[in-house]
């Protein structure tokens, strides 16, 4: 039986029978918080809808009602709202072995990026040095401190909020002697951090839109005989589409005297309508 049927025999004496064909017929789970959309003709059944998911899976802590999109600089959930269960926010996620802590009302947790976040972590090498330029919660540098032979990552986040369960993840893992967590501006500490001799093995570009007006920074941290440089964008799924981004970057790294080759693409998920998130392997060499 699917969770659609199931929420119907939990409602069929409390819905009217068009309500209960709008029921959802799935959900998102992180960690023991169900988080569902709802029709919204659905919105004043909304606090028994989410009794009933928590009578079809009692493991479970509590229901929230996802309203709205990700939103603003720091990629926000605009609206988040509780419906049952224990009213708190705050998760701990695990997802191939890693711990992710955060409130769900006020950090973006896209399961959909779990095949890149384990992907990763298998491509580093002994002893890299590592630089994530849009850390986050840890989203990528916390699987690869977990599972791969990694020397340093140097984790730069700019949301103070994301930052501190940034740290807060740092520890749940037992990888302090891993990370260096960095708060601030990328296009400044990357800087900062060239100043100061570090050259990096891989650099992870991991944010939306693809961050275009980064990459002569992040380009500073090349080193011999070369880095890998992890470059995320949206695009149409053709083959022109994700050109058009490899040679954003190209002409950044050709500018700056620096030889650029395309490793490997791949399609992550859908973003919306004929677009698709995708994440570029690029090679730089002096």
């Amino acid at each position: 039986m699917g969770i659609k049927e199931k929420l119907k025999k939990q409602l069929e004496n409390e819905l009217l029978e068009e309500e209960l064909n709008l029921l959802p017929s799935g959900f998102q789970s992180v960690g023991k918080t169900i988080i569902i959309k709802l029709n919204p003709r659905l919105m004043k059944q909304r606090f028994k809808i989410g009794q009933a998911y928590l009578k079809i899976f009692p493991n479970m802590r509590n229901v929230y009602l996802n309203q709205g999109a990700i939103v603003g600089k720091f990629r926000v959930p605009e609206n988040m709202e509780y419906l049952a269960g224990e009213e708190n926010p705050i998760v701990v996620h695990k997802e191939n072995g890693v711990l992710y802590r955060f409130d769900i009302t006020k950090i973006m947790f896209s399961k959909g990026n779990v095949r890149e976040r384990k992907y990763l972590s298998t491509l580093v090498y002994p002893n890299e040095i590592i630089v994530d330029m849009f850390a986050g919660i840890g989203y990528f540098s916390l699987p690869i401190a977990v599972h791969s032979p990694v020397k340093k990552i140097y984790s730069i986040e700019l949301n103070p909020v994301a930052f501190q369960y940034l740290k807060e993840n740092i520890k749940l893992n037992h990888v302090e002697d891993k990370i260096i967590p960095i708060l601030g501006d990328c296009r400044e500490e990357v800087v900062k951090l060239s100043n100061s001799g570090v050259r990096a093995d891989r650099v992870i570009m991991g944010v939306f839109p693809a961050p275009r007006d980064y990459i002569e920074q992040a380009l500073t941290l090349t080193k011999e005989p070369g880095t890998v440089f992890h470059y995320e964008g949206v695009v149409k799924k053709d083959e022109q589409d994700y050109l058009t981004l490899y040679e954003d970057f190209k002409k950044k790294a050709s500018e700056s005297q620096l030889k650029c080759e395309l490793k490997e693409k791949r399609y992550v998920k859908s973003y919306g309508p004929r677009l698709y998130h995708v994440v570029l392997d690029i090679f730089i060499q002096k």
